[in-house]
C-alpha cells in the first residue's frame, strides 16, 4: 500500500505536503486552493500536481486515500463529513469543527467506520522541549500548572477570516494547544473546566469576541491547572509553561527548561539547553500517522485523545 494525499488549502497545507511527499513512498495527488492567485502560483510550482478549487473533487478522487484539511476553520466540518462518507484518511488541522453537535457527528460517524483513521495537527506534543519535559514530570507530585498560550499577533483577529469567521474563538483556535499539552504531558483529562474572557485588545475593532480568555482545569487529586489565550501585540508569540511539583519547579523559558528544587535550605537551580521552536520536527506526528495506516504503529495522537480534547474546550466555551 502506497499513500495517495489530496490537500485542501494551500497555507499550513503547504507544510502538510512537506511532511508527506516522498514519505516512504507517499505521493501528493491533488490540491485544493479557492483564491485563483495562490491557484496559478500552485500550478507553476507543482506541475506534476493536480491543482483544482473544489474540495469534493479531492475527496471523491478514487485514488486518494488520505485527506489533508488545512482550510479556515469554518470549512473542516463539513469537509470532515464529505472524507469520512468517500473513505478517506483525514489529517485535520485544529480544531476539527466549531460547535459541539458537529463533533458528535464526527465521532458516530467515524465509530461507524472503524476502518477510517483521523489526526488533529496538534504540533507541540513534537517539540523537544515539551518531550524532555514530560519525562522530567512525577504526576503524582503535580499541583499545579501554568500554560499560556500568547499570539503576540492581534492583527489576525482584527483582519481576514477570522474576523469573518461567525464561530471562532480563542479557545478553539490557541488555547486548545496549551490544553491539549497539558493532557498529553499528565495523561489525564480534566473533570471541571470554567472561564473567563474579556474584550479589552478588540474593543475598538470588527472583531467583537474575546481577544483574552483564562480557563481553569481542575483535574483528579485536586491537581489544577490555568490556561490562557492571550492575543496580545505586546509581546512575542508564545507557548509558556510553568510546572509546579512538591518537590520540584519546572518551567519553559523559550531557551530551555529551568527545573528549581530547595536543598537543605537552599535553592538550586539547573539549566536544560534545549532549541526552541524545533520546527522541523512538527513533520514527525503527520509521518507517525502514516506509519499508523502502512504498519499499525501507535501514532502520536490517538482517537480518544482527540475527542477528549475538544470536548474539553466546547466545555469552556460553554
Amino acid at each position: 500500500m502506497k499513500i495517495h494525499a489530496g490537500i485542501i488549502g494551500s497555507g499550513v497545507g503547504l507544510r502538510h505536503l512537506e511532511a508527506i511527499r516522498n514519505y516512504k513512498g507517499s505521493k501528493i495527488d491533488m490540491i485544493c486552493e479557492f483564491d485563483k492567485n495562490k491557484a496559478n502560483i500552485l500550478k507553476k510550482k507543482f506541475p506534476k500536481i493536480q491543482i483544482t478549487s473544489s474540495y469534493k473533487k479531492v475527496v471523491e478522487n478514487k485514488n486518494i486515500n488520505l485527506i489533508s484539511i488545512a482550510s479556515y476553520d469554518e470549512y473542516h466540518y463539513s469537509q470532515i463529513v464529505s472524507a469520512i462518507k468517500n473513505k478517506k484518511n483525514i489529517i485535520i488541522e485544529k480544531p476539527m469543527c466549531l460547535k459541539q453537535k458537529e463533533l458528535e457527528k464526527i465521532f458516530n460517524l467515524l465509530k461507524k467506520n472503524k476502518n477510517i483513521n483521523m489526526i488533529s495537527n496538534l504540533v507541540l506534543r513534537t517539540e523537544n522541549i515539551f518531550r524532555k519535559i514530560k519525562k522530567e514530570i512525577d504526576k503524582d507530585k503535580l499541583f499545579y500548572i501554568e500554560a499560556d498560550y500568547i499570539w503576540g499577533r492581534l492583527n489576525k483577529l482584527t483582519n481576514g477570516w477570522r474576523n469573518k469567521t461567525k464561530d471562532y474563538s480563542l479557545i478553539l483556535g490557541s488555547a486548545i494547544h496549551m490544553i491539549d499539552l497539558v493532557m498529553w504531558l499528565t495523561n489525564n483529562r480534566p473533570i471541571n473546566v470554567s472561564a473567563y474572557g474579556n474584550k479589552i485588545l478588540t474593543k475598538s475593532t470588527k472583531f467583537k469576541k474575546e481577544s483574552f480568555i483564562i480557563g481553569n482545569l481542575e483535574f483528579n487529586k485536586n491537581m489544577l491547572v490555568k490556561i490562557t489565550a492571550n492575543s496580545t501585540d505586546n509581546y512575542n508569540h508564545m507557548h509558556e509553561l510553568k510546572i509546579f511539583q512538591k518537590d520540584k519547579t519546572i518551567i519553559h523559558t523559550g531557551k530551555g527548561i529551568e527545573i528549581t528544587r530547595k536543598l537543605k535550605g537552599i535553592i538550586k537551580k539547573k539549566i536544560i539547553k534545549i532549541k526552541y521552536p524545533m520546527r522541523k520536527n512538527r513533520k514527525i506526528l503527520i509521518r507517525s500517522f502514516i506509519d499508523f495506516i502502512l504498519t499499525g504503529k501507535e501514532p502520536l495522537m490517538n482517537f480518544k485523545e482527540q475527542f477528549d480534547l475538544m470536548n474539553v474546550c466546547f466545555a469552556l466555551e460553554k
